[in-house]
């Protein structure tokens, strides 16, 4: 009981914060405390937000002596906190944050490191909770007060004190931001600070913002969560809330793809998304608003844009006030792919000024919708695949005292030497979660088996080499979580699941993985070469899946289900091949053509099988690309649908792909 207690005070902190800016009377104030604790007792049960690690796992904790930050001290912590950030430019560390309020006055950034080699990547900013971790930055601060000259909070890809000319500041740009990601905390602005921006996020390949909120107390502020920065992407962004600013989110620049889920809006001054010009995907969006929920494209009253692509699924646009009813609750000149979207208080739920696609959707549900014709090479429905959705697993974490190292079983990073048998007896040790620490690269040549009491193998962004093979294997607990691993660019390490139970493969680089087990598999922001689905009863749902590899096809769906959410490529070859019968329903990705693409190979092919893509969009820049996106066969006739036949964007020489429908009725 006095552990509950001690959780439950630990978010009062953001609690006070939230009652702050309700601006309540005594007696609102308590009832909304008292609401307010027993609303974090229950966040603390269905989400399970206690994340310590062990000492053991080599997590870098800003309270530590080192460093020095103090929270709910009324201090400022800017300099503790960006100290333990600059000192590991590449290093993949988890730069740790247990719970409390810590008071700032400029911008957190990542670290600079060396032009292209480690700057700005890599680097994980972990809070012990959502709602207990709040960064706070002070009222009326100085560098914070110009709305054209906006300034982040927190910036994960550039140093905003840089000089904009500079090569340092022009490097920053390029897609190199490899592995950053910000995760259960709260951003608050304060008040009084106009030009700040709560968190400019930048990640290429693998990176996410999970379980974050972002608050402006005065409601002022430039945006909450700013996506601009150079080439940015493919990165997710996951169970996320903004309150107040000008914009909720913003978006720039045609590529690398954005990916989102579960993602709520409130009371914006502009509007609460704006696309300008990104691949988007987004499943599971709430906004309350008097101002327009969406935004897709730089200026949709002129029908002017560079390619916005939106893919928008399960969405509730909710207008209030006078100025709501005076405007759409989506405005757009980009392509949309639309379906199970519902508004109230707007004067329409969707306006559309795009070319060849100019149209005002009335009412206040939109069940499906394109911006232009679906296209088939057979008889097909008009309509998408349709799959079910199902959320991504979470499971408590563990009390750290009951973890294990694989340190403490042998194993040794760095060394060059086997380390599956330390591996082995760690997970075979009776621990239900399992940590590798980031102390340089474990080797596993042998057969490593995921099994018994098992449920979380963590690797703090751990590194793993070997020629051997990792397999998820039938266990105690109904789902495995694999997570926080990086392993070696081109390692002959295998991956391979023949569980039935549930499988969770999350925030993972350069893994290859073959699945002939039943269970549910979830991939969720990973970088991977190849995957193969080998089992007709299996079911697997992605999410930010960035497919690289140039010398086979990426992905081959023998027969089973799959679903992606936020779909990256690049190389040539096939990217989905779905066969035997299999089912595959992609919404929203970017092919990125790079290299050499035969004449022969298809972006997607479908053999007897059923399938759709939703908001696919190209960018290529070495004038080779695909001349066949879809290769479909029924029985024994194939037709293709030929890039020609698909509309262009103004983006990076590309083409958009809507909805294309493959299967039968």
């Amino acid at each position: 009981m006095y552990a509950l207690v001690f959780k439950v005070l630990s978010y009062l902190p953001c609690l006070l914060l939230i009652s702050s800016i309700s601006g309540c009377n005594e007696h609102s104030s308590k009832q909304s405390l008292d609401l307010g604790i027993a609303q974090a007792t229950q966040i603390l049960d269905e989400n399970k937000e206690n994340i310590i690690y062990p000492k053991s796992s080599a997590v870098i904790d800003v309270t530590g002596a080192e460093y020095g930050a103090v929270p709910n001290d009324g201090k400022d912590d800017t300099r503790a906190i960006q100290k333990a950030l600059s000192r590991f430019p590449n290093r993949g560390k988890i730069i740790y944050l247990p719970n409390g309020v810590y008071n700032i006055s400029d911008t957190l950034h990542w670290p600079r490191g060396r032009r292209f080699a480690s700057d700005y990547k890599r680097t994980i900013l972990q809070g012990q909770s959502r709602n207990g971790v709040v960064i706070r930055l002070n009222n009326d601060s100085p560098k914070f007060q110009n709305p054209r000259k906006s300034r982040p909070v927190i910036s994960t890809g550039f140093d905003p004190d840089l000089n904009r000319s500079s090569r340092d500041f022009k490097a920053s740009l390029v897609a190199q931001r490899f592995g950053n990601s910000v995760r259960n905390l709260t951003i608050n602005i304060g008040k009084n600070n106009p030009g700040a921006q709560g968190l400019n996020f930048v990640a290429n390949n693998q990176g996410a913002v999970r379980s974050v909120t972002i608050i402006s107390e005065d409601r002022k502020g430039k945006t909450g969560l700013e996506l601009s920065h150079g080439e940015i992407g493919p990165l997710l962004v996951e169970d996320v809330e903004i309150i107040g600013f000008d914009r909720g989110i913003r978006t720039k620049n045609g590529i690398n793809s954005i990916t989102m889920q579960n993602i709520t809006v409130k009371e914006q001054n502009r509007v609460g998304l704006y696309n300008g010009g990104q691949v988007l995907s987004l499943e599971g969006f709430t906004s309350v608003n008097s101002v327009p929920a969406i935004i897709n494209g730089r200026n949709p009253h002129r029908g002017k844009d560079p390619g916005g692509t939106l893919t928008l699924i399960n969405a509730k646009l909710i207008g209030r006030t006078r100025r709501a009813k005076r405007t759409s609750a989506i405005s757009s000149t980009g392509f949309i792919y639309a379906r199970n979207i519902i508004s109230s208080g707007y004067r329409d739920i969707l306006s559309s000024n795009a070319r060849q696609a100019k149209k005002r959707i009335k009412g206040n549900k939109i069940d499906e919708y394109t911006t232009r014709p679906v296209l088939a090479k057979f008889p097909s429905p008009k309509k998408s695949l349709q799959l079910p959705i199902k959320k991504f697993p979470k499971i408590a974490w563990d009390d750290p005292d009951k973890w294990v190292n694989v340190e403490d079983f042998g194993a040794v990073g760095n060394d060059g030497k086997d380390d599956t048998v330390a591996f082995q007896a760690a997970i075979d040790s009776g621990a239900t979660t399992v940590i590798v620490p980031r102390k340089g690269t474990f080797t596993i040549n042998g057969n490593l088996r995921l099994r018994g009491n098992l449920r979380r193998f963590i690797g703090s962004t751990g590194g793993l080499n070997g020629k051997g093979e990792i397999v998820a294997d039938n266990g105690n607990h109904s789902t495995l979580i694999v997570e926080d691993f990086f392993i070696t660019h081109k390692s002959k390490l295998k991956w391979k699941n023949i569980t039935n139970r549930t499988v969770v493969y999350r925030s993972m680089s350069d893994f290859d993985l073959e699945s002939k087990g039943t269970g549910d598999v979830f991939i969720d922001d990973v970088v991977m070469g190849k995957l193969r689905l080998l089992n007709p009863k299996q079911s697997v749902w992605a999410r930010q899946l960035n497919i690289e590899g140039y010398s086979q096809t990426n992905i081959i769906n023998n027969g089973a289900k799959l679903w992606i959410l936020g779909l990256k490529t690049e190389g040539g070859k096939t990217k989905i091949d779905t066969r035997s019968g299999g089912f595959t329903e992609l919404l929203g990705g970017l092919i990125y053509a790079a290299g050499r693409q035969k004449p022969t190979d298809p972006i997607f092919r479908i053999r007897n099988s059923s399938a759709s893509f939703a908001g696919v969009a190209e960018a290529f820049f070495d004038k080779d690309t695909y001349k066949i996106w879809v290769e479909e066969t029924r029985g024994n006739r194939t037709k293709k649908l030929m890039r020609q036949r698909i509309p262009g964007r103004t983006t990076a020489n590309g083409q958009a792909l809507v909805l294309y429908t493959g299967y039968g009725g």
